[in-house]
């Protein structure tokens, strides 16, 4: 007599052999694996799983990377991990722009600093007689505050870029926002002073460093007097190497603290993916037979490269000093 154990086992082993493969399973089992050949080196999505990408390199196998824990996909446009809402359809759900907007002009407005209506981030200047220049809020973080005239924290700035709530005081902080976009001088003794000094003569267009005071800078166009910018608020310092304000540790003396380290190379190293000591939101990439590395940057919104697993994740899973994860 068999048991209900032999039975049930009968039971199973039957069903598992009389159950028909989907079409799904399949089709997955013909599928042909990806491969680099009569493609470009590049990086490319990954068609079953929008977390992973494969990247091709002349003269070896194919790389299968994977993104960040957490949610990001990959982006082939943009060649690196983002977040879904960054991202076109299908990995992602960015809104795609069906009309291109006007582009921007200066026509019909007075010399000052205007809003990119499509990247908080960014922002117009107009100076006479000169097409519209498009200009980086820095460092990272940073939106045009359209009120100050200037980049400021988020938490500063009323509207879509910005998270501050409106209030009555708006007409206050406009008044003391200390906005330069007309010609040099603030208005107070010391600016007119150092103005006087400052000359755009014999310089080439450009952004140029305050001697006296590390938080501004001139801006030199043709034809016109040396304009007086300030940086953000909060202990910015402007970098006349990156023509950007950053933070003082990113800007080379005098005004800065940054010490240059010997540039990184690959050479005698396995590869890989290494750590930025610079900046543990970007890391290094080495693939065999190039000194030259690849620099790539972790998605947006606060990922950090863990060195121990060669991915991008969130601090609290990496070790210090990206992470403050405890062993």
């Amino acid at each position: 007599m068999v048991s209900f154990r032999g039975a049930l086992f009968f039971f199973i082993v039957g069903f598992a052999v009389s159950t028909p493969i989907s079409k799904r399973q399949a089709e997955q089992s013909t599928e042909e694996a990806f491969s680099c050949e009569g493609r470009s080196p590049g990086m490319y999505s990954d068609p079953k799983n929008c977390s992973m990408y494969y990247e091709c390199v002349l003269g070896h196998p194919v790389y299968h990377r994977a993104c960040a824990p957490g949610g990001p996909v990959f982006d082939e446009q943009d060649q690196m991990c983002d977040w879904p809402e960054n991202v076109a359809p299908p990995c992602g759900t960015q809104r795609m722009v069906t009309e291109a907007p006007e582009p921007f002009t200066c026509e019909d407005r007075a010399p000052g600093l205007y809003a990119d209506l499509l990247n908080c981030s960014m922002y117009w200047e107009c100076v006479v007689g000169h097409s519209a220049y498009n200009r980086p809020c820095a460092p990272d973080g940073l939106v045009f505050n359209s009120l100050l005239g200037v980049c400021d924290w988020p938490y500063n700035v009323v509207g879509t870029c910005g998270t501050k709530a409106e209030s009555r005081d708006t007409d206050d902080a406009m008044a003391g926002s200390g906005n330069e976009t007309d010609d040099a001088g603030s208005g107070d003794e010391n600016t007119e002073e150092t103005v006087e000094v400052f000359s755009c003569d014999g310089r080439a267009e450009g952004l140029y460093s305050d001697p006296s005071d590390c938080s501004m800078y001139y801006h030199c166009a043709a034809g016109h007097p040396p304009y007086r910018r300030p940086c953000a608020p909060g202990g910015t310092v402007f970098d006349e190497q990156d023509q950007i304000c950053d933070w003082p540790e990113n800007v080379a003396p005098p005004c800065g603290t940054e010490t240059m380290p010997p540039p990184f190379t690959c050479a005698d190293k396995a590869p890989g993916s290494y750590t930025d000591p610079q900046n543990c939101a970007k890391f290094y990439q080495c693939v065999s037979g190039h000194a030259e590395p690849s620099h790539r940057d972790c998605p947006a919104g606060g990922l950090v490269f863990d060195a121990e697993l060669m991915i991008c994740n969130w601090p609290a899973a990496v070790l210090a000093p990206c992470g403050y994860k405890t062993e």
